[in-house]
């Protein structure tokens, strides 16, 4: 919101969405333990019945195949499902899940994106009419600097990244002066070859 404010910047968004409702699944570990049951075995069935979970490979028509196991789609459709899956406890008797977890609906970002290994957001944007990428990368650094805390940091990707490591290259009054170096070679040697060929006349 604060870069929109800013006049160089043209379009700016973000695919960060901090506020996807989410399942999460809150397993009680004293009750775990007191039936005498595996944590690992009570997030393995979960997994299992829910998700999905790999089992083996096997070979088939000289192909190799992958098999999952997971249950049918109405009976994992809802959170309210996990009644109807079981767990054996360390006396082979079934628990059901029902009574050692459950289901709290929450809120979380869609999806994290890694860069250099830490967590980011990625932002897209665009100058607008009038002013160059440069300001507009500038524009969105103060912006930065002013908003974001101390711990936050910033780094570029793609072509804004390639920008970047153009401006730290060769500076734009050498380019410049070699240009009209180049410039003033040609031209002398335009005229040298002119005179040459006026002298052999």
């Amino acid at each position: 919101m604060a870069a929109r404010k800013r006049p160089e910047i043209g379009m700016i968004s973000s695919t960060f969405i901090p506020s996807v409702p989410e399942q999460y699944i809150n397993v009680d570990q004293d009750k775990v333990l007191k039936q005498g049951v595996a944590i690992s075995d009570v997030y393995q069935t979960i997994q299992a019945y829910m998700g999905g979970l790999f089992v083996n490979y096997f070979n088939d028509f000289g192909r190799t195949w992958q098999v999952y196991i997971e249950a049918e789609a109405p009976y994992r459709a809802n959170t309210q499902d996990l009644s109807q899956f079981y767990v054996r406890n360390n006396q082979g008797q079934n628990v059901p899940l029902s009574s050692l977890a459950n289901f709290e609906t929450d809120y979380g970002p869609e999806f994290t994106l890694r860069y250099n290994e830490y967590r980011g957001a990625q932002i897209f944007g665009s100058a607008a009419p009038g002013y160059s990428s440069q300001q507009a990368t500038a524009a969105l650094e103060d912006v930065f600097h002013q908003t974001m805390p101390h711990e936050m940091g910033f780094d570029y990707m793609g072509m804004s990244y390639q920008e970047q490591k153009a401006r730290q290259g060769v500076p734009a009054w050498a380019i410049f002066a070699l240009s009209l170096l180049f410039v003033f070679l040609i031209l002398a040697a335009l005229y040298e070859a002119d005179v040459a060929s006026s002298a052999s006349c």
